[in-house]
């Protein structure tokens, strides 16, 4: 008998903390704004050369391409360089294989350097021993 008082007992606390607890709602985030922020990291006899056609050659083509990215060349650790800027269309823009942004960029380096470019890819991309993209959101409160 004292078992089913028992029973019956712990069966109606977890079936009153179970109504009781209010299930989540979905909600979108309000007043928010979505970054890129990319880093590469070099090493290597090809470091300095990285480096170099980063600054270079590649940043004056991302700063007519995104005017509003910030480049910082790393200071401590491995040599690198991180980016970061505003994604205008939010993470609609993730929505691209090739982004319009990125035809103009890629048009805007090769107008540059020509058929000199691809080996500066070549060079700077074998000298990144590391590369990451995140995505981060600021937002100024409320969902």
């Amino acid at each position: 008998m004292r078992r089913i008082v028992f029973a019956v007992v712990v069966l109606a606390l977890v079936l009153s903390v179970r109504t009781s607890a209010q299930m989540p709602t979905a909600q979108r985030w309000e007043n928010t704004e979505w970054y890129i922020v990319m880093s590469w990291q070099f090493a290597g006899a090809d470091a300095d050369s990285a480096t170099t056609i980063f600054w270079d050659h590649i940043f004056p083509a991302m700063a007519e391409t995104w005017p509003e990215t910030t480049c910082l060349r790393v200071m401590t650790g491995q040599m690198g360089v991180t980016c970061f800027g505003l994604m205008a269309d939010g993470l609609e823009e993730m929505e691209w294989e090739v982004s319009p942004n990125d035809v103009r960029f890629f048009s805007s380096f090769f107008e540059r350097e020509g058929e000199a470019g691809m080996g500066m890819f070549q060079t700077f991309m074998s000298a990144a021993t590391g590369f990451t993209f995140d995505l981060a959101l600021k937002h100024s409160g409320g969902m």
